[in-house]
């Protein structure tokens, strides 16, 4: 009845007033929503105060998925009010935004864990918030300049670049700059865009996509959100920003905290293991440097996926893998690793200190999740296939196909997929680090190799391997039984693994990293007698 009264109000002449207009609300949009987005959708009249458009409204408070229902004029709320410019539309409630967008909590609950865990905003000053959209429901939102209003990830970081110049949509495409060869670099948008979708393409054709969140690119009418204190509050949003599926969970550093429990012993052993090892040839394959425990998430339920892939093609540098600098850190410590780069001199910081115990992060070794602690040939299912058809490509085509954002990555990833049908796994892991130069414990970066350790798989294993473990939690871990401390219990090391990890090697800071074992495995694996 209202929707009648509404048209026929609309056909009749300008003078004549309407009745049953403010009867039009938020029940009678016929948008189809997706429930997290029914859920986070605020009820609205049209005849409310203070209700706009995304069109109509400078600033806005909440904004709303519903769009303005067809034949309707947009109202228009007056502009200024307290405090406020009077040739600024303010809103406090908008129509037709295409993402309801929310700031990142500093914690949130994990109850698998018993605690809240602290959530991780990244180093890079990018934005990130959470969204909702009709279509898709929860998503993360992601960019890198283009929002107006001096917007700050944290008080921390630098304002977001309200304009992207080197690359930006709006650049004709002869004056842009070349993308450069690294990934999620600030200030840049169109660059990051093609470097992330060219990941998921390739990930999808691998059959690799349950390692990590889809990611597309979406143009965002939105405001950025309401929260006091915040200078860019409510400030209107009109830029291609990147989108994400939901990583469920928290980080695996989040989640340890650098120590272990009974709890995060628990939930570890409840990782799929083949979780584990899909994410490791995620990052072997696609040469992700910038892999540590922040941008590795899992579930309440165990379920593991890595974030944040804007490190791929590059050097190899990821936890899950052993050898690189993340892992190494880890393991023995970061200032016996980088003890160069801790305030002071290297005369006074060098070497640096190796630790007795290692973070629990040292257990999402892959090896710890790979039957006989070696993968070999048995990679995940569907990606054979896939390194077959990349093989028969030029770096050229594969450019091409792909529409990745540098011919160096096309480059790199033929070299990784020749390595991988060569011997494997493991054969294209020590065929890359033996591009590495070997860590001198002193420097920071991504592209050292630090030598192959035997896994640590639990709680203590062997003389080389022992866990912090939470004093607090001490006696109740140590009520648990030997098998409850073990990641995988009774997956031993097979003779391949046995082979190419015999034993520690030697400590990063001595001058001889490169030790004869190491050389006895780098030409084992490469085949040299």
């Amino acid at each position: 009845a209202a929707r009648s009264a509404l048209a026929l109000c609309l056909c009749a002449a300008a003078v004549v007033s309407c009745e049953g207009v403010n009867t039009v609300s938020s029940k009678d949009n016929t948008l189809a929503k997706h429930p997290d987005a029914q859920a986070a959708s605020p009820e609205w009249t049209l005849d409310e105060e203070g209700l706009g458009t995304w069109e109509t409204c400078d600033t806005c408070e909440q904004c709303i998925l519903d769009p303005l229902p067809a034949g309707v004029k947009p109202p228009r709320p007056n502009g200024g009010g307290p405090g406020r410019d009077p040739g600024v539309v303010h809103c406090k409630k908008c129509l037709g935004c295409s993402v309801i967008l929310t700031r990142m909590k500093e914690s949130q609950p994990m109850k698998a864990i018993g605690k809240d865990v602290k959530v991780f905003s990244g180093a890079s000053g990018a934005a990130v918030m959470k969204g909702v959209t009709a279509e898709r429901g929860n998503v993360f939102v992601k960019a890198w300049c283009g929002l107006k209003g001096n917007y700050r990830q944290t008080p921390r970081n630098h304002p977001l670049p309200t304009k992207c110049e080197h690359d930006g949509e709006d650049i004709p495409s002869s004056q842009r700059r070349p993308c450069q060869l690294k990934g999620g670099i600030f200030g840049w948008s169109e660059c990051n865009f093609k470097f992330l979708n060219a990941l998921d393409k390739l990930a999808e054709d691998a059959n690799l996509t349950a390692a990590t969140p889809r990611t597309w690119t979406e143009h965002v009418k939105s405001f950025i959100p309401w929260q006091e204190g915040d200078e860019a509050k409510g400030v209107k949003v009109d830029t291609r920003m990147q989108f994400y599926e939901v990583a469920e969970g928290a980080s695996i550093e989040a989640l340890y905290g650098g120590v272990l429990d009974a709890r995060t012993m628990a939930l570890t052993k409840k990782i799929p293991h083949e979780d584990v090892v899909r994410a490791a040839v995620f990052d072997l394959l696609f040469s992700e440097q910038d892999r540590h425990g922040q941008n590795v998430f899992v579930s309440e339920t165990g379920r593991l996926h890595v974030i944040d892939n804007e490190g791929a093609f590059g050097p190899i540098n990821s936890m899950l893998i052993p050898g690189g600098q993340k892992y190494e850190v880890y393991r023995i410590g970061y200032n016996a690793v980088c003890c160069g780069n801790l305030p002071g001199t290297e005369e006074e910081n060098c070497p640096g200190k190796i630790l007795d115990a290692s973070a629990p992060e040292v257990m999402i070794d892959y090896r710890c999740h790979a039957p006989g602690r070696f993968i070999g040939t048995a990679l995940p299912p569907g990606l054979e296939p896939f390194l077959r058809r990349i093989e028969k490509m030029s770096a050229q085509a594969v450019f091409d196909h792909y529409e990745m954002s540098h011919l160096e990555h096309a480059k790199t990833l033929k070299v990784r997929v020749s390595d991988m049908l060569d011997g494997g796994f493991e054969r294209a892991m020590i065929a890359q680090y033996a591009r590495q130069p070997p860590g001198d414990g002193k420097q920071y970066g991504n592209d050292f190799f630090y030598g192959l350790q035997p896994a640590c798989c639990g709680a203590k294993e062997g003389a080389h391997c022992k866990v912090r473990i939470a004093g607090r939690e001490e006696q109740s871990f140590n009520n648990l039984s030997e098998e409850d401390k073990l990641v995988w219990p009774g997956n031993e090391p097979g003779r391949e693994a046995n082979t190419l990890w015999p034993g520690p090697v030697e400590a990063p800071h001595l001058k001889r990293p490169m030790g004869n074992k190491l050389r006895r495995v780098r030409r084992f694996l490469l085949g040299i007698d």
